[in-house]
């Protein structure tokens, strides 16, 4: 079965007089079975749900989210608690990665994966209760009723999981490659020592094209990591060909998705930086900058995460139908 929002992105019979309110449009001009997203209407029908059911979502996302923001202020706090990490542990640093560390996204990844199965797990009609399970591959081993809470290790949130960990990573390090890569351009180029104007250009320039490269793999990821918890089979150029003729519709939505999360994210942190910080405070300590980073960081996350999954489920279920359950 299909949650009513999603069943409305279906195109459908309209009768004479009437204008259609799909977020699809058939093209005859190309072919008269070929469906085509509407961007506009496709990114007000996610926010339209999302407003709709945001106290399951949010009930659904929190949890995951707050163990994530919590898991990576430990991790922080253990490696850079001193300022820097101790010459035992320089091993896990690495500039491709927040906090520097390729341990990041291995932590991270499993409550990502929860938050996009619990959601899709609700667009495709299949609520259910808060709880907290642990499983072990299809094996219960303990089950615990919780309302409002819900945590899940099956096995097909440790294999999203674990595409996802793979993906970040390899984004993680090509961009410390890169960044390796223009450090030692600039020394074999310019004379010693490099100053901010030898280096900020290139900087800032290496900085926005990672900006569009990592939205771009990040939108295609959380894709095919949706595409597997919905059909429950990893098949992405079944999901590719799926979305025949919409692959730059697909991107752009998601890019406003993401854009007005940052928008939100950093115009309120500033906004709140320059209200209650004054201009003359002291320097706060790094105990407390790193606890305000991950406590302002943690609502846009689970805001990210829920858009995001809403997005990829409303295309997913115009695109790909689920396997009878």
């Amino acid at each position: 079965m299909r949650d009513s929002s999603l069943r409305c992105i279906i195109p459908r019979v309209v009768p004479a007089g009437l204008t259609s309110i799909s977020t699809l449009d058939e093209a005859p001009a190309v072919s008269p079975k070929r469906r085509v997203l509407r961007i506009s209407k496709t990114v007000a029908r996610v926010l339209g749900y999302c407003r709709a059911n945001a106290w399951p979502l949010f009930v659904a996302a929190w949890f995951p989210c707050f163990l994530t923001t919590l898991c990576l202020t430990a991790l922080a706090l253990v490696l850079f608690a001193e300022g820097q990490a101790p010459a035992w542990l320089l091993w896990l640093l690495s500039r491709g990665f927040e906090p520097w560390t390729w341990l990041s996204p291995i932590v991270a990844a499993p409550f990502s994966a929860m938050v996009f199965a619990f959601v899709l797990d609700r667009m495709a009609n299949a609520p259910e209760p808060g709880r907290v399970v642990f499983r072990r591959g299809i094996e219960s081993v303990k089950h615990f009723a919780i309302p409002g809470l819900r945590f899940e290790l099956g096995q097909r949130i440790l294999l999203a999981a674990l595409l996802l960990a793979a993906i970040q990573l390899l984004c993680g390090f090509a961009v410390a490659g890169e960044h390796r890569l223009l450090v030692a351009g600039l020394l074999a180029t310019h004379d010693l020592p490099l100053g901010p104007e030898d280096i900020a250009p290139w900087a800032s320039a290496m900085g926005v094209f990672n900006l569009f490269a990592g939205g771009l793999v990040l939108a295609w990821t959380y894709l095919f990591v949706g595409d597997f918890l919905w059909t429950g089979s990893f098949d992405p150029i079944g999901c590719w060909r799926a979305l025949d003729g919409n692959h730059l519709r697909f991107v752009a939505i998601m890019f406003i998705v993401l854009a007005i999360v940052a928008i939100l994210k950093y115009g309120l942190i500033l906004a709140a930086g320059l209200i209650l910080i004054p201009a003359d405070a002291a320097s706060p300590s790094f105990l407390s900058l790193m606890l305000m980073h991950f406590a302002l960081a943690w609502p846009f996350d689970v805001l990210h995460l829920v858009l995001s999954a809403a997005t990829v489920g409303t295309i997913l279920g115009a695109f790909r139908p689920q396997p009878a359950r």
